[in-house]
Parts: structure tokens; C-alpha cells; sequence
């Protein structure tokens, strides 16, 4: 035998491998295979107990209680595991000559376990137990007549699968910190893609959509200067055509501030519309020959934010989609100021204009139920059943409870 020991030996293998298992949160189905490898040792330990200061049915009884309960250590590690180190110490105080091999096996996979089920202070105090046990068994000279280098590679034993039980929970956190790691620098690579993402799609529409806007409120702006017989109906067209066209860039550079900067949330270029500014929606989509009418209803308060642009957006669009898929309808828009909500519902009637053909699908009612998702609040759009459709949303307002 040579003066150094391999790094693993098979039974360090063995154990690591086993501790492993049960360390692991195995399947269901594998569950009942180890349990009935683990009885199986156990009904060996209590048959190989053999006879001595201990009278052999309570030999056989110790030996089954120093294996069997391992079958559940997943489930109850603490409780298992000190019925194991009791059984075992009683063997190792009273009785060392009756106690079997597989009684033994069972003592060691208790020990190393303990770093691996057990809270830290218990492992200790667990390892610290049953190397009291050692010495206790070795004074113990009239029912354990064993020499000491036996006493000596016992407690050696239990070091060593402490030891291994240790080292694989330092794997074990080991691996868990890792993946931690892994995750979280997944996590930045993707929110790098995003704003990589983000910021291309702020140049395209500020290179692309802003430029076409622009151009047409400009074009707006001068038509009536380029035409000089044009009619009065025909200025104020035009002038609309291009305050709606500014209005619109003024909307845009909001988005491009969003886009540039995610981690705010908000951009400070340009106020966001609130509550107040329907009106004013109102009267622009009037002027423009839509019959268009709100009414508020409830004790109108200031209101979060978020609630109002939400509630905003949603009339905006709903005016939208009513003048493109129903023109010439009547719009009736309804905002109900509640205890601790805010209701908002826009209506239209069967369009008797011709319906203009949309160049692709919309998102507009796609995004409306995100923002009001996004607040907790119900969102519901279709139609009446009278030829006519209705868009409403119930958005909860924070801080404030119903009575």
C-alpha cells in the first residue's frame, strides 16, 4: 500500500454519487426504487445484527432504525436523520460487536448528509454528537472490547463523510450560483438587444416617418399661399391638415424620448395629454365634420397619470377607428369619474359614408388592452349589435378604495 491514498476511491464515488441522488429532487417514479433499495438494506441490517450486550430483537430493532427511515430522508431530513445518529450511537456506546455492516453503511450516509439536508449549526452539532459517541463507546471497555485504532478509524469515518457530504453541498452552491450568474447576464443580454432594438426603431421613425410628417404639415402650411383662388373651406382644410400634422410630430418625439431612454419609462420633451385635453380632441375631430359629443359624469379630481392618458388614448382611438370604419356616425363618448375607478365608453352608430380601406391590419385596440391591462383595469371593444360599436374600460385608480 503506498503512502498516498487516490484522490476518490470507489466508496467515496459510491457515496458522493449516492448523496447526489438524494440531494436532487428526483421524480415520483424514482422515488419508490430507492425507498425499496433502502428497505432492502435495512431488512439485511436487522437479520446480520448479531447477538450481544444488547439481547437480538432490540440488536435487530436498532439495526432497522439505523437504515430504514433513510428511504424518506428527503421528506422529513431532520427527523431522519437524528433517528439514524441515535440508533447508530447506541451501537457504538453499548454494542460495536453487534453491529452489522449495513447498520454501519447507513451511519455513514446519515453523517455525510447532514451538510446536505441539514441547516449548517445542525450539521455541526450533529458531526460534533456523534464523535462524542465515538469517545463515550471507547470508554465504554466492558461492553465494547475493541482496540483503539478501531475507535480511531471511526471517528476518522465520520470526518470523512462529513467531509464528502460538504463538498457536495459546496458543489451544489456552487452550481446554483452559477446558473444565478448565467441567468443574470442573459437577462442584460437581452435587455442590451432591447435597447439596441429601441434605439433603431427611434431612428427609423425619426429618419423615415418624422420626415414624411413634416412634410406634410409644411406642404399644408404653404398650399394655401401656392393656391391663390382656393376657397375659405379650402384654408381652413389645409390648416387643420397641417396643426394635426404638428400635433402629430409633437406625439412622435414623445415616443422617440420613450424609445431612447427605456429605463425611465417617461420622456420630458413634451407634456403627455390628461383628462383636460379631451375637449379639445373633441372639438378638432368636430371641425374636421365628425358628430362628436362627451359627457362627464361622477365628482370630477385630479387622477393619476397613467389613468388619464389611458383613458385619453382610448377616446382618441376610438374616434379613430370611428371615423375611418364608420364615417358619418354619431360618436358619443361617456367618462364616469367612480370612487375608485374611472369608466370611460365611446359608442358609435352605423357609418353612412363609404368605408376607406386600410392599407394593412391595425394594432390600434391591441395596444389599448395592453395599457389598460397594464393598470389592472378591464378592457372590452366590439360591436353593439345594432350595426353601431362600443369600446370601454374600467381603469382602477391606486390609492383610492371603494366605500
Amino acid at each position: 500500500m503506498g503512502s498516498g491514498a487516490p484522490r476518490t476511491s470507489w466508496p467515496g464515488a459510491l457515496v458522493e454519487r449516492a448523496l447526489a441522488f438524494i440531494a436532487a429532487d428526483f421524480r415520483r417514479p424514482v422515488g419508490p426504487v430507492f425507498a425499496a433499495a433502502v428497505l432492502a438494506v435495512a431488512a439485511v441490517a436487522a437479520r446480520s445484527t448479531q447477538a450481544g450486550p444488547l439481547d437480538g430483537s432490540v440488536a435487530a430493532l436498532l439495526g432497522f432504525l439505523a437504515t430504514a427511515p433513510i428511504a424518506v430522508i428527503r421528506r422529513f431530513p431532520g427527523p431522519v436523520i437524528g433517528l439514524v445518529l441515535v440508533a447508530s450511537s447506541v451501537f457504538v456506546i453499548f454494542a460495536r460487536l453487534s453491529w452489522s455492516v449495513a447498520a454501519v453503511a447507513g451511519w455513514l450516509f446519515a453523517v455525510a448528509a447532514c451538510p446536505v439536508l441539514l441547516r449548517r449549526r445542525q450539521a455541526i452539532l450533529a458531526v460534533a454528537a456523534m464523535e462524542v459517541a465515538v469517545i463515550l463507546g471507547m470508554l465504554n471497555l466492558r461492553a465494547n472490547a475493541t482496540p483503539w485504532d478501531a475507535t480511531a478509524a471511526e471517528a476518522l469515518a465520520v470526518i470523512v463523510a462529513w467531509g464528502t457530504g460538504e463538498l457536495l453541498r459546496a458543489r451544489r452552491q456552487a452550481a446554483i450560483e452559477q446558473a444565478a450568474a448565467a441567468a443574470q447576464l442573459r437577462q442584460l443580454s437581452e435587455r442590451d438587444a432591447a435597447a439596441r432594438e429601441r434605439a433603431s426603431i427611434a431612428r427609423e421613425l425619426h429618419d423615415v416617418v418624422a420626415h414624411h410628417v413634416s412634410m406634410i404639415a409644411v406642404r399644408a402650411a404653404t398650399a394655401p399661399y401656392a393656391i391663390t383662388d382656393l376657397p375659405e373651406p379650402g384654408r381652413e382644410a389645409f390648416g387643420e391638415i397641417a396643426e394635426e400634422a404638428r400635433t402629430a410630430l409633437t406625439e412622435l418625439r414623445v415616443v422617440l424620448g420613450v424609445l431612447r431612454a427605456p429605463g425611465s419609462g417617461r420622456s420630458d420633451t413634451a407634456p403627455q395629454p390628461r383628462l383636460a385635453d379631451l375637449h379639445e380632441l373633441l372639438s378638432r375631430m368636430a371641425r374636421a365634420g365628425m358628430d362628436a359629443d362627451m359627457t362627464v359624469t361622477g365628482p370630477q379630481r385630479p387622477l393619476p397619470a397613467s389613468v388619464e392618458l389611458c383613458c385619453y388614448r382610448i377616446v382618441q382611438e376610438a374616434l379613430t377607428n370611428a371615423g375611418r370604419h364608420a364615417p358619418g356616425s354619431a360618436v358619443r363618448a361617456e367618462v364616469s369619474y367612480l370612487p375608485a375607478a374611472l369608466s370611460v365608453r365611446v359608442s358609435n352608430g352605423r357609418g353612412t359614408g363609404p368605408v376607406r380601406p386600410a392599407a394593412s391590419p391595425g394594432y390600434g385596440l391591441t395596444g389599448l388592452r395592453e395599457r389598460v391591462e397594464m393598470l389592472r383595469g378591464e378592457f372590452r371593444a366590439g360591436p353593439d349589435g345594432d350595426g353601431g360599436f362600443d369600446v370601454t374600460a374600467l381603469l382602477p385608480v391606486a390609492g383610492e378604495r371603494s366605500p
